[in-house]
């Protein structure tokens, strides 16, 4: 399986650190958060993945260059005009994954511990899913995330950052297939932009798509948007990922 890498956004909130460097370039604990996405997989497992770029794309090819210093292989889909969003940018991998009938999609601005990849790679025959926390513990993973309604059945009925009944968080690991890109087609017609994935997931559901909750409650997970998530990754995580 591949793996594909949101490394695409200009992470404004991060600014000035991010005024002349990536966001996945930047760093927690000496390491950066890109490379703690690579680790990931690489553990879980996969070692193939496509890396989005956009945003001083040159730096992060520099960084990673084929992932043989890493262990993986790396192949690369640029999106010069990253500010239409991120199911933008995905869709520019299309190609790239025009053999796989089901592809894991990750980002690389949160850090997630192996567990949450191998949880959905243990669930494939249940895919397409999306890895959601139903007790998150840190503020990170509540302020301005993207929450999810998970009905009785274990499917995922609405998806969004403003929804008033939710019962899970969007942790960012998705097992995702062609329908995605079905989805991201029709609503890149109606030139509604910036384009983000969470409406191109609502649209795929809504047309029938089914959509798995895999619960990874418990496992360790953090989104990283501004320079107090930083701080707080700081300040929690180290040793985590290596349990």
């Amino acid at each position: 399986m591949k793996a594909v890498i949101l490394a695409a956004g200009r992470g404004e909130r991060l600014s000035p650190l991010t005024d002349h460097k990536p966001k996945p370039l930047l760093k927690v604990s000496g390491k950066p958060i890109l490379q703690y996405t690579i680790d990931t997989l690489k553990h879980a497992g996969i070692n193939r993945c496509i890396v989005i770029t956009g945003y001083k794309a040159q730096a992060i090819r520099e960084f990673l260059g084929d992932g043989s210093k890493f262990g993986i292989e790396v192949q690369y889909s640029h999106n010069p005009e990253y500010v239409k969003g991120n199911a933008f940018s995905l869709r520019t991998a299309r190609s790239l994954l025009k053999d796989e009938n089901i592809f894991l999609l990750i980002m690389s601005d949160h850090i997630v511990h192996k567990a949450i990849v191998e949880a959905a790679l243990k669930n494939l025959c249940n895919a397409p899913l999306l890895c959601v926390d139903r007790e998150p513990r840190y503020p990170p993973q509540i302020k301005d995330a993207t929450k999810v309604l998970v009905n009785s059945e274990n499917f995922i009925v609405d998806i969004g950052k403003n929804l008033s009944s939710w019962n899970a968080i969007d942790t960012g690991v998705f097992l995702l297939n062609e329908k995605i890109f079905q989805a991201i087609d029709y609503e890149v017609e109606r030139e509604v932009y910036p384009l983000e994935l969470n409406r191109c997931v609502k649209r795929m559901i809504s047309t029938g798509t089914q959509l798995w909750a895999c619960d990874v409650s418990g496992c360790f997970w953090l989104d990283i948007d501004t320079q107090a998530d930083l701080t707080f990754a700081e300040k929690v995580f180290k040793g985590v990922l290596d349990a």
